[in-house]
């Protein structure tokens, strides 16, 4: 005590009456605290849903956690079914499926030098657009790819295709 009133040179006559004049408002405040919070348990049920929500977020993570490295093995075999997966089959109107016919046998019988876009449409009477739409969709379904040459984009048979035109008659086997 002797250091505080070192210090501070307030008297202590008033100290006595600060807390004097309050201890009649804290009591008030214990009263109205002690009703509202206490004894209806407000209070308690707050701290306590907190701790549950803790708790409750603790127990989701471990177990997300733990199915997470249970199934990681079948989490690959998904995966790699997904892949296989083909997509739908798209309705291609009856001049499309020609146009791409005329495509395919053009590649097929141009062989190893491949096919510019602008020669297979010169050569069927089909327009620039329509034989690089039918491109694109051989390039989509793999059956043909592309190489930018001197002379342009030249179009080729994948494995894929040639094996199609065989089955199909298009080429006879070499």
């Amino acid at each position: 005590m002797s250091f505080f009133f070192e210090t501070i040179a307030i008297p202590f006559w008033f100290i006595i009456f600060v807390l004097g004049s309050a201890t009649p408002l804290w009591f008030k405040w214990f009263k109205s605290f002690h009703k509202k919070f206490i004894t209806t348990g407000i209070l308690q049920g707050k701290f306590r849903r907190t701790e549950f929500n803790d708790e409750m977020h603790d127990n989701i993570f471990k177990k997300s956690s733990n199915h997470w490295n249970e199934n990681s093995e079948l989490s690959a075999f998904s995966e790699s079914k997904v892949e296989k997966r083909k997509p739908a089959k798209k309705k291609l109107d009856p001049e499309k499926k020609q146009a791409i016919r005329i495509v395919l046998k053009a590649l097929a019988d141009a062989g190893e030098p491949g096919v510019l876009p602008k020669s297979i449409s010169d050569k069927s009477d089909l327009a620039v657009l329509d034989v690089n739409a039918a491109l694109k969709y051989l390039l989509e379904k793999k059956y043909a790819e592309v190489l930018n040459g001197t002379s342009g984009m030249k179009y080729y048979l994948t494995d894929l295709g040639r094996k199609y035109c065989l089955n199909k008659k298009y080429i006879s086997e070499s």
